[in-house]
């Protein structure tokens, strides 16, 4: 088997685990809902099946020890992927740290952009259009439709006239 095999034989067991344990002892439901999709349990129930759709995926595919090619090479790690991968950890604590000073849409946008940039994105339209859209959209839905509160942060005098 290879390492792909195993990521897959992962991603099934932490979307399973997340299903079957995490989910339903972790989340608070109410006992009525009128919408699923305001269930604080119907997103991370979403991600976690997708998980582990994707898991079984890999699994089914890399079932096979892959036949390397005389000319094929073994996957390759990229140069600096440990740098990245720490980044992306210290970036997430900072995250997590400024949401409630900065608010979701500030802070999303800095982490989205600098995530992107760690990434490998270079495209300038790429990066700010991602880091603005996304948040925005996202705060837009949680506040006005699915009505769950967000930090605001520094934009709370604006938001208010929305």
């Amino acid at each position: 088997m290879n390492k792909h095999f195993f990521s897959g034989v992962f991603m099934l067991a932490v979307g399973l685990l997340l299903l079957l344990l995490l989910i339903p002892y972790g989340i608070d439901t109410p006992k009525k809902i009128r919408y699923a999709a305001l269930s604080p349990t119907y997103y991370p129930q979403i991600v976690a099946l997708i998980l582990s759709v994707i898991g079984a995926a890999i699994i089914f595919r890399n079932r096979k020890p892959l036949k390397l090619k005389e000319t094929d090479e073994p996957d390759a790690v990229h140069p600096n992927a440990q740098i990245r991968i720490g980044s992306f950890l210290a970036l997430l604590a900072v995250y997590s740290l400024s949401l409630e000073f900065l608010g979701f849409v500030l802070s999303g946008a800095l982490a989205l952009a600098t995530s992107l940039i760690l990434s490998g994105e270079r495209r300038a339209i790429i990066i700010i259009a991602m880091s603005l859209l996304l948040p925005i959209s996202l705060f837009l839905f949680f506040f006005k439709v699915a009505y769950v509160p967000v930090p605001n942060g520094l934009l709370a005098p604006f938001i208010r006239w929305i």
